[in-house]
């Protein structure tokens, strides 16, 4: 057992409180016993002397029934009896030997050979206790005279008292170590018996500071450790309960700071972006605007370019705030959805028609590929953006053999449309971000065909909040952007 064990501790406290009963037995015994004993001797004595006076006093008693009374009080009380006449002669003896007793009557009256001290002495009798020089034995006794001069002499001896005394220590001494030993085993037994479960409950108590909730107390008792035990698992599993709240809260708390954090860093970036796109539209108005104002040139032509490019970079900034607008409303859910079937390869079909003119001026080539209609259950005027976008920036990065592939293709239930345009690869690099708003890949191109970066980040916002599939792939000579989107089943009801 450990040095702090509580089954140590119970075991050490119940031997100990036998040990202290035993020990103190003993000296109650050792102090007050003898006295005890030595008073109910001289009690029995007195009570004894009485009882053979009267009997001889008693005028019907025979010898027969004076010699039984003292033959019994000898056997009862383990007192000498002795009974001498006027004559000095032996009547009546509890025992073979009794020259002694005579001896020792004669040394008492005339004080020879015995030191005796009286201890009551009254008209019918005298109590004292004496040593025996000749015998070296202690006496108690008790003598009187009867009225026809006989003499009564009733003696216990002392040693005989202190031997019983002493017998009886060693007797409780022995049996108090029985008990110390049975009573230590007895201890550890019940200190085993109420340290188990609560060793049990320590266990379980030490698992749950783990946050190891699984433990129970699985005791049926009905006592104050099985209303600990039952306590300790209503706790764990309130503990468990509220440590899963708190940690679903904590988890919610750090979404939301997370989201409030891009959030801020998205805000920073749109104003840092937004900043950034109207500096130079904003610088190239106000220039050729203070140029035209302070006269700078009077030629028709000039003057009809500095308008020119005054109107192209308001339009430019139009533009970019309508885009910025419309992906406001998107990404904020402001912007509203009308669902309705409708045919995705006639949608990218009239498209198409309508930049015929830009993709003649550019001496593009775009082949359009559609085995079939694909009728698709969506919001036809958010899909007609995320096609003009692709298209636009198809036709803007169009290099090489100047070529545009576009397909819309049915596969199971999924209509795919696909935009490629031959030119330069994307580096790995920006693929990842070429979703963002305001990034461009090269900005000097961006910047001469009027880009603004938003256009991929307005296609991002439509088609994540329809959670469809998107992408972009480097192909061996070109770049082609894709989008995945479920066709539902025309008996279906669109909410």
């Amino acid at each position: 057992m450990k040095r702090h064990s509580l089954k140590l501790k119970l075991t050490l406290i119940m031997a100990g409180l036998v040990v202290a009963v035993v020990g103190l037995l003993c000296i109650l015994n050792t102090i007050l016993f003898e006295k005890v004993y030595m008073k109910n001797r001289i009690e029995e004595l007195k009570d004894s002397y009485s009882e053979v006076r009267e009997v001889i006093l008693d005028p019907d008693s025979t010898d027969y029934l004076i010699k039984d009374c003292i033959m019994q009080i000898n056997a009862l009380h383990n007192i000498n009896v002795f009974v001498i006449d006027s004559n000095w002669c032996m009547a009546y003896s509890s025992q073979n030997n009794f020259n002694d007793a005579i001896r020792w009557f004669q040394e008492v009256l005339f004080n020879r050979n015995i030191k005796n001290d009286t201890i009551e002495e009254n008209n019918d009798d005298t109590l004292l206790k004496g040593y025996d020089k000749v015998t070296s034995l202690t006496y108690l006794e008790i003598y009187g005279t009867l009225p026809d001069g006989s003499q009564i002499i009733m003696q216990i001896t002392v040693e005989s008292m202190k031997e019983n005394i002493a017998i009886f220590n060693r007797f409780i001494l022995s049996v108090g170590g029985i008990i110390v030993v049975v009573s230590i085993i007895i201890a550890y037994i019940i200190s085993c018996k109420f340290t188990k479960p609560a060793k049990e409950l320590s266990t379980i108590a030490e698992q749950m500071s783990e946050l190891n909730f699984d433990a129970k107390y699985r005791g049926k008792d009905k006592d104050e450790i099985g209303l600990l035990g039952h306590s300790m698992n209503i706790m764990a599993d309130r503990l468990e309960k509220n440590i899963s709240d708190l940690k679903a809260a904590n988890l919610e708390l750090k979404k939301d700071i997370e989201i409030r954090n891009n959030t801020d860093k998205m805000r920073r970036e749109f104003l840092s972006n937004v900043s950034h796109e109207l500096k130079t539209p904003i610088a190239l108005i106000q220039g050729y605007a203070e140029g035209l104002k302070d006269g700078i040139t009077e030629d028709p032509e000039s003057m009809e370019f500095y308008c020119d490019v005054i109107i192209d970079e308001s339009a430019k900034m139009n533009n970019m705030v309508k885009k910025l607008l419309t992906l406001n409303q998107i990404e904020f859910g402001n912007d509203p959805v009308n669902i309705e079937r409708f045919d995705l390869a006639e949608l990218v079909s009239s498209i198409i028609k309508s930049n015929g003119i830009l993709l003649s001026q550019n001496k593009i080539t775009l082949d359009y590929y559609h085995p079939e209609p694909v009728f698709i259950w969506s919001d036809q005027i958010q899909m007609e953006e995320i096609f003009t976008n692709f298209l636009s920036n198809a036709m803007n990065h169009c290099d090489g053999d100047k070529e545009i592939k576009v397909s819309v293709i049915k596969e199971d239930n999924i209509a795919r449309l696909e935009v490629f345009n031959t030119g330069d690869k994307i580096p790995e690099a920006d693929i990842e971000h070429i979703w963002e708003k305001f990034y461009k890949v090269d900005k000097a191109r961006t910047r001469e065909y009027g880009g603004n970066g938003i256009g991929l980040s307005i296609v991002k916002a439509i088609l994540d909040n329809f959670n469809a599939e998107y992408g972009v792939v480097n192909k061996e000579n070109g770049v082609m952007f894709w989008m995945e989107i479920n066709i539902i089943d025309n008996n279906q009801v669109v909410e």
